[in-house]
This record gives C-alpha cells, sequence and structure tokens, in this order.
C-alpha cells in the first residue's frame, strides 16, 4: 500500500522549512533515503534544488514520531521546499522512500500543505525572529521637542502684559469728554460681546455633542473592505495580478465553497492552470471535503474530463485526495470506496 507523505509548515512557520510527514509506512525508522521525481519530464530532484534525470537520495539519519503518535516526520530545508513550491501548474511529485540498506522501500505522493513559504520570504518574516529592530533607541525624538515648546512661552508672558498697561490709560483719559454715551456703547459692546461668547461656547458644545454621537454609525461602514473582498476573486484580477498574490487574496476573502469552485472552473477556462491547483490544494487540504472531493475527481479515471490544466487522470494523485477526505471524515461512503479501488 502507498505511504501518505505531507510537506507541512512548521509552528511557527519558518520560510524555507517544513515537516516531512509519513504514514502508513512499514519500514524502519532510522538511516532512511529519499527521492523525489516529478511527472512532467520524468527528472529526480537533486541536491542544491537541481534538477536531473538520475535519481538522488536525501539521507535521513532518524524519522521522529510526531506527538500524536500517527506518523513519523523529519525536518527539511529549502534545497526540498522551495523546488516543490516553485513546481508548475501540472506538477505532481512522487516519493520514493527506502532504508539506505535497500531493505524496505515504498512510495507515495508528496503535497506541499497549507501556509508553506518559500526560502525567498525571508525577508519579509525578518523582523518577526530578529531582535535588532526591537532594540532601535527612540528616546533621543522628544528631547528636542521639550526645547523648542518652552522658547515661546516667555515672550509670549512679556506680550500679554505689556499690552493691558496702554489699554488701561486709554480708558482713563475718556470719561472727561463724554461722560454719558462712553458707558452705555462699553456696556452695550460687553453685552454684545459675552453673547457672542455664549452662542461661540454652545455651538463649539453642539459640535463637539454632535460629533460625539454619530461615532457608532462609522461601525458600519465596512462596505470598503466588502468591495475589495469582493474583486479579490474576480476574472479581472486573476488577470492582472501575479499567480501567488491572486491566489492569497482571494483565500483571504474566504470565499464558500460553491463559489470558489466557480473561480477554480473560470481560472481552468482562462488557462490559469497554476491558480486552479493551488486553490484547489490550498482549500483541500484545509479540510474542505466538497473541494478536495472535486480536486480528486479531476485526476480519477472514473470522472477525469479532460482539459489543459487536467490532462490525463492520476490514480495516485487521486488517490491522495481521497484519503485526505477521509481523515476528516472517516464514514464518507465516496471517498472511502474510491480510494480502495484506486489502490487496487
Amino acid at each position: 500500500m502507498p505511504i501518505r507523505v505531507d510537506l507541512l509548515a512548521l509552528e511557527p512557520n519558518v520560510p524555507g522549512q517544513a515537516r516531512l510527514t509519513l504514514k502508513k509506512w512499514q519500514g524502519g525508522e532510522e538511516q532512511l533515503e529519499f527521492s523525489i521525481q516529478r511527472n512532467q519530464d520524468g527528472f529526480y530532484l537533486q541536491d542544491h534544488k537541481a534538477w536531473s534525470n538520475h535519481p538522488f537520495w536525501f539521507k535521513v539519519s532518524r524519522f521522529n514520531l510526531t506527538a500524536d503518535g500517527e506518523a513519523l516526520e523529519t525536518q527539511v530545508g529549502p534545497d526540498v521546499v522551495d523546488p516543490l513550491l516553485e513546481g508548475v501548474a501540472n506538477s505532481q511529485f512522487q516519493i520514493e522512500l527506502r532504508e539506505q540498506s535497500h531493505g524496505h522501500a515504498d512510495k507515495g505522493v508528496v503535497r506541499p500543505g497549507v501556509g508553506l513559504l518559500p526560502s525567498t520570504a525571508g525577508g519579509q518574516t525578518r523582523s518577526t525572529y530578529g531582535g535588532a529592530e526591537l532594540t532601535a533607541p527612540s528616546a533621543p525624538a522628544p528631547a528636542p521637542a521639550r526645547e523648542i515648546l518652552e522658547i515661546p512661552d516667555l515672550p509670549e508672558l512679556t506680550l500679554s502684559t505689556a499690552e493691558p498697561e496702554v489699554e488701561l490709560e486709554s480708558v482713563l483719559t475718556e470719561p472727561a469728554y463724554a461722560p454719558p454715551p462712553a458707558p452705555v456703547k462699553k456696556s452695550n459692546k460687553g453685552l454684545i460681546g459675552l453673547l457672542i461668547v455664549v452662542l461661540l461656547l454652545a455651538a463649539g458644545a453642539g459640535f463637539w455633542f454632535y460629533k460625539r454621537t454619530p461615532a457608532p454609525a462609522v461601525a458600519a461602514t465596512p462596505a470598503a473592505p466588502a468591495g475589495a473582498d469582493a474583486q479579490a476573486c474576480t476574472l479581472d484580477s486573476m488577470n492582472s495580478l501575479p499567480e501567488l498574490t491572486f491566489v492569497q487574496t482571494c483565500i483571504k476573502s474566504a470565499p464558500d465553497s460553491a463559489k470558489l469552485l466557480e473561480i477554480i472552473n473560470q481560472a481552468k477556462a482562462s488557462k490559469h492552470c497554476g491558480v486552479a491547483q493551488r486553490l484547489y490544494a490550498n482549500r483541500a487540504q484545509a479540510g474542505d471535503a466538497l473541494i478536495a472531493s472535486a480536486y480528486a475527481r479531476e485526476y480519477d479515471p472514473k470522472y477525469l474530463k479532460a482539459s489543459e490544466c487536467f490532462p490525463a487522470a492520476d490514480n495516485a494523485t487521486a488517490a491522495y485526495w481521497y484519503e485526505t477526505i477521509l481523515t476528516q471524515d472517516p464514514n464518507n461512503a465516496e471517498a472511502k470506496q474510491r480510494f480502495e479501488e484506486l489502490q487496487k
């Protein structure tokens, strides 16, 4: 029976690094080696991310038991992770595992899991793992700000004390010439000024209160993100964005299974085969049984409808995705039946 092999992201995720997990392996756990062959040209993965027509064996001194005790695993680096992530649209990868003593050997299909990052993505996550940026000094900035704030205070105080003295002198000399009207005009001006101040204060308070009360309405404006999400999975975006960028933004918008199948069919019809492959694999690996079933049928000889993106049946790949469904839903009758028939 073929082994089941998964290439899964580490926790926390590290670009260029992954866990190679094995299930159904009947051999030993030490002194093993594996080779990886791609389907489109039959070439084998070599050291330093190269491909050649002769097998190359990656040696593993020991596979460890996983935490749940259901599989074996070992960590692999960029020489394995990067070439598998950079595969073309129709790339399928067969792995052969054997004991270095040439004893027990078995084969299976290896698939990159959800969230894996190539080593070239290291620059995007360096700040997560590095501590240099966290210790960068930020204290010098406030110092000059304090000096600038303290300097203008003194001239403001001296000017404010000088101006009232001039006004007091002019007020003292005015009553001798017009005693009756002067007080009336000044008092009227004072009342008018006071009313203006009160009205301004009331208007300011009303404006402040008005700004405070409608704040909950702002929370009801997720229309912009919704519009952005609506554009994330369109054919226009698919045609204009790089393949990986489109897949990431589309998956992030979380379309339901039926909608995602529509997008995948658009990708197939538009010959965006890499997009269709990545959308299928991402959601199927995440446990979406409907998507995993549709993906399995793309390779299942019973259901195959040959297309440019999926030109031929592949029993091992179809069995892989049916088995993925069974890990989530062991009672899925169709997946169980097709998986068993494809193993014969």
